[in-house]
């Protein structure tokens, strides 16, 4: 499911999509909300049941812990024990599940995140029961062997160091650690080298008791037929799983920057790279959808930018909101030769300031909202992304009924509205920005937005 980054060839497609549609600002109904069937187990577990009769199922498990339970040094905990689970568990025959999957011909995967743990897939409808309650023995009955910790410990380390090495990574991961400070939403999910190998095996089963308890999960899926018969099948297994009291979600908060915080990544390449961000809300919040509408405002703004800065040559830019349990952030990126980078940020500020004084471009702000209102309607209408805008509102706390009035939210984002929220959330006199490229080119130009901290 797409989470909130687009390229500018996805600005131009969805545009069009629009422009055929010819849906209007005053056409923002009632959003239907799908149907499905909700039957918890004792052990507090939800599985949720959607009507469907494709021959292909998907499913997703949601664990609602994540990342953000990480200890402050053994970042990559949650990422690493999720992964031993997958890795060396054996069904109640002592064969390897990850082989009896694929002689069923079915597949399955994991995400890890800071909120939450997606455990995702999909099979034929014939032996969807048989792959979930494999997925059962993964979770329930997790071996965690020290053989399998070593070598995944080691696995996991080298992985992140081949990230670390990439330009993009590098900027997000000290973007994302300036942004949030002190927050764990500052630490990368996967962790860094140091604090991997601060990781012991006994730290993999605490964490796992901590995490992984069933009444903090939810399983949805597809069926057709009899309903009643897949949950009886499915509960034999996933019954098993102990209840345990909740880890309650309370960390410190981010704090706004006490100024502009300006990094420069000393490089050679001629493209460099360009963030820039603030701090957001959290996705309870009723800014949320204001924030949102700036974000498309901004993705349709980018194109002119492109064109008028770097006319026919190609750039990667992008912009997204991010709102979780606690507040996210919003930033705008781009990759681009080094000399144009800084003629961005000029754009950028040119724009914040023309729409705190309440030079809003009208026909845009109602595309943008427009968007943001089919992006939610569209995720609906495909099987695999509507399970996920299900489970979110359950994990965010907004209910169900938050996809009904979608759109009547949409249009309590007014002008004024709109204005209000440029003014609260992306003043410019404070932020991060993370600059990648030639120092010599780029910090005579930096230091005149502030202060500028080259970093290795």
């Amino acid at each position: 499911m797409s989470r909130r980054t687009a390229q500018l060839t996805f600005f131009l497609l969805i545009v069009s999509i629009i422009s055929t549609n010819g849906i209007r600002a005053e056409n923002y109904d009632l959003i239907p909300i799908p149907e499905f069937y909700n039957q918890p187990l004792l052990n507090g577990m939800e599985i949720l049941f959607f009507p469907g009769k494709d021959d292909r199922v998907p499913f997703v498990l949601m664990i609602k812990n994540g990342a953000a339970f990480d200890p402050v040094d053994k970042w990559g905990l949650s990422y690493l024990t999720t992964w031993m689970m997958f890795e060396e568990a054996q069904n109640r025959n002592g064969l390897e599940i990850q082989e009896e999957i694929k002689k069923l011909d079915a597949r399955l995967d994991f995400q890890v995140k800071w909120d939450v743990i997606h455990l995702f897939g999909d099979a034929s409808r014939e032996h969807l029961v048989d792959v979930l309650n494999l997925l059962s023995e993964m979770i329930v009955h997790p071996a965690f062997t020290e053989e399998t910790f070593q070598r995944l410990s080691l696995e996991l380390e080298e992985k992140v160091e081949e990230e670390s090495e990439q330009m993009q990574a590098r900027t997000q991961q000290l973007f994302a650690a300036e942004i949030f400070q002190m927050n764990p939403y500052g630490h990368p999910v996967k962790g860094v080298p140091k604090t991997i190998r601060n990781l012991k095996l006994r730290d993999i089963r605490v964490h796992y008791r901590k995490l992984f308890i069933p009444n903090q999960a939810q399983l949805a899926l597809y069926y057709s037929g009899e309903r009643d018969s897949t949950f009886k099948a499915l509960s034999r297994y996933w019954g098993n799983w102990v209840r345990r009291a909740p880890l309650p979600f309370t960390f410190r908060k981010a704090v706004p920057p006490d100024g502009r915080r300006i990094y420069l990544m000393d490089g050679a390449a001629s493209d460099g790279m360009f963030r820039l961000g603030k701090l957001g809300v959290s996705r309870d919040s009723a800014d949320f959808y204001a924030l949102k509408v700036f974000e498309q405002y901004l993705i349709l703004s980018l194109p002119a930018w492109a064109g008028e800065i770097a006319q026919k040559q190609q750039i990667h830019a992008s912009t997204e909101v991010e709102a979780r349990l606690m507040p996210g952030y919003l930033q705008l990126s781009i990759q681009a030769p080094a000399e144009q980078l800084l003629a961005y940020y000029g754009k950028f500020d040119s724009l914040i300031g023309e729409l705190g004084k309440g030079g809003i471009d009208m026909p845009r702000f109602e595309e943008a909202k427009r968007l943001v209102y089919l992006e939610l309607v569209y995720s609906l209408q495909d099987p695999i992304p509507r399970l996920y805008q299900l489970l979110d509102t359950n994990l965010f706390n907004l209910g169900v009924n938050f996809i009904n009035y979608y759109g009547y939210r949409l249009n309590r984002v007014t002008p004024e509205v709109f204005q209000r929220a440029v003014q609260e959330y992306l003043s410019l006199e404070d932020f991060v920005m993370v600059v990648a490229g030639p120092r010599d080119q780029l910090q005579p130009e930096l230091e005149k937005i502030g202060q500028v901290r080259v970093v290795p």
